[in-house]
């Protein structure tokens, strides 16, 4: 079986920290080192960043590309949309879901997640039932089942959170969910959504910066 694809969700608009995927973490912007972690799983050609069309996305772009990464540009709020638009440019079989705000992603998980592919499964991820801490979220999405889903029949929230749809009707589709080892660490954040999370981050163990 193939690698998955990553798409990497990003934009610069942020409402509580804007452009925080490019602010510095350890002299490198955010971004940097969630695609670092991703391909630690896959390889540079699976991963692409999927961002907006809008001009204050432009830079976000113009950085990927200088990483070498693939980025695919779509709508701003239905994201949902984007989703299946970059998925008919990017084809494959299956695909990760990754947050630009998670610079501390586990690769393990991701490879202990492709573990899980099967004929049947529609969506394997670890946060339908929360035991990992924020900023380690990750979804691998069945891409068959994600584009035979109609977009016109969601609500304005599911458009705009990608994998709302699952988890409002989970009837509807085969979940596999994760659980941590450690479950007592779900209340825990390595996200970044404020500027003090930044600061939080960067006072852990030292980080490998190198991509």
């Amino acid at each position: 079986m193939s690698p998955p694809r990553v798409f990497i969700q990003a934009r610069i608009s942020s409402a509580r920290f804007p452009a925080k995927v490019l602010a510095p973490l350890r002299g490198k912007p955010i971004i940097s080192h969630v695609v670092r972690r991703a391909l630690q799983a896959v390889p540079r050609e699976r991963l692409v960043v999927t961002t907006s069309t809008e001009a204050t996305d432009d830079p976000l772009a113009a950085y990927v590309r200088e990483l070498g990464v693939a980025v695919f540009r779509g709508p701003l709020e239905n994201v949902f949309v984007r989703f299946q638009m970059c998925l008919e440019r990017f084809p494959c079989d299956w695909f990760f879901r990754v947050c630009a705000d998670s610079p501390l992603l586990d690769a393990t998980l991701m490879t202990r997640m492709m573990d899980e592919r099967r004929n049947g499964v529609d969506l394997v991820t670890n946060v339908q039932q929360r035991t990992f801490p924020r900023g380690q979220s990750l979804e691998l999405l069945n891409s068959q089942t994600f584009a035979g889903i109609d977009p016109g029949e969601l609500s304005a929230e599911e458009q705009e959170h990608v994998t709302k749809v699952y988890y409002t009707h989970p009837e509807r589709f085969h979940i596999v969910n994760l659980v941590s080892a450690q479950p007592e660490l779900a209340h825990q954040s390595l996200a970044v959504d404020t500027i003090d999370d930044l600061r939080r981050i960067e006072q852990l163990p030292v980080m490998d910066t190198r991509l």
